[in-house]
């Protein structure tokens, strides 16, 4: 997310953040530093549609980077076409892009959120992971 992007973060994320000031200040950081993470977004029709966050951490288990995922939100008129599974694959390109080890998904208990993540490969545990073969 670019700084120009960040209304259309503010705008999905605030249907489900009630603290509109917290949020702002969340976007602007994510904004401000980006080695800290991202806010990855969806369009559809140029109408932003779905968005999900991205926080880095260092894993001494996976001797690398690793991504947590929140936030994942597909605008309620968006919903039921692709978007949600389109967004989750392009970010795992991405992410493999940045050369990140292994993924990680804070998700509610929310059985067709967890089987979509399933389906793209998420393997449950204390949370949903993936990881991206380095060696």
């Amino acid at each position: 997310m670019a700084s120009a992007e960040r209304f259309d973060a503010y705008a999905l994320m605030s249907s489900f953040r009630r603290d509109e000031a917290l949020l702002g200040t969340a976007l602007t950081l994510f904004v401000d530093r980006p080695d800290y993470g991202f806010v990855w977004l969806a369009y559809d029709d140029g109408v932003p549609a779905a968005c999900i966050s991205v926080a880095y951490a260092i894993s001494t288990e996976s001797g690398g980077l690793v991504a947590t995922l929140r936030d994942l939100w597909v605008a309620p008129d968006h919903r039921r076409r692709g978007i949600g599974t389109a967004l989750l694959v392009t970010l795992r390109g991405r992410l493999d892009q940045l050369e990140v080890t292994r993924i990680e998904a804070a998700l509610p208990p929310e059985p067709g959120l967890r089987a979509l993540f399933a389906g793209l490969g998420y393997v449950e545990g204390a949370a949903l992971t993936v990881s991206l073969d380095r060696r």
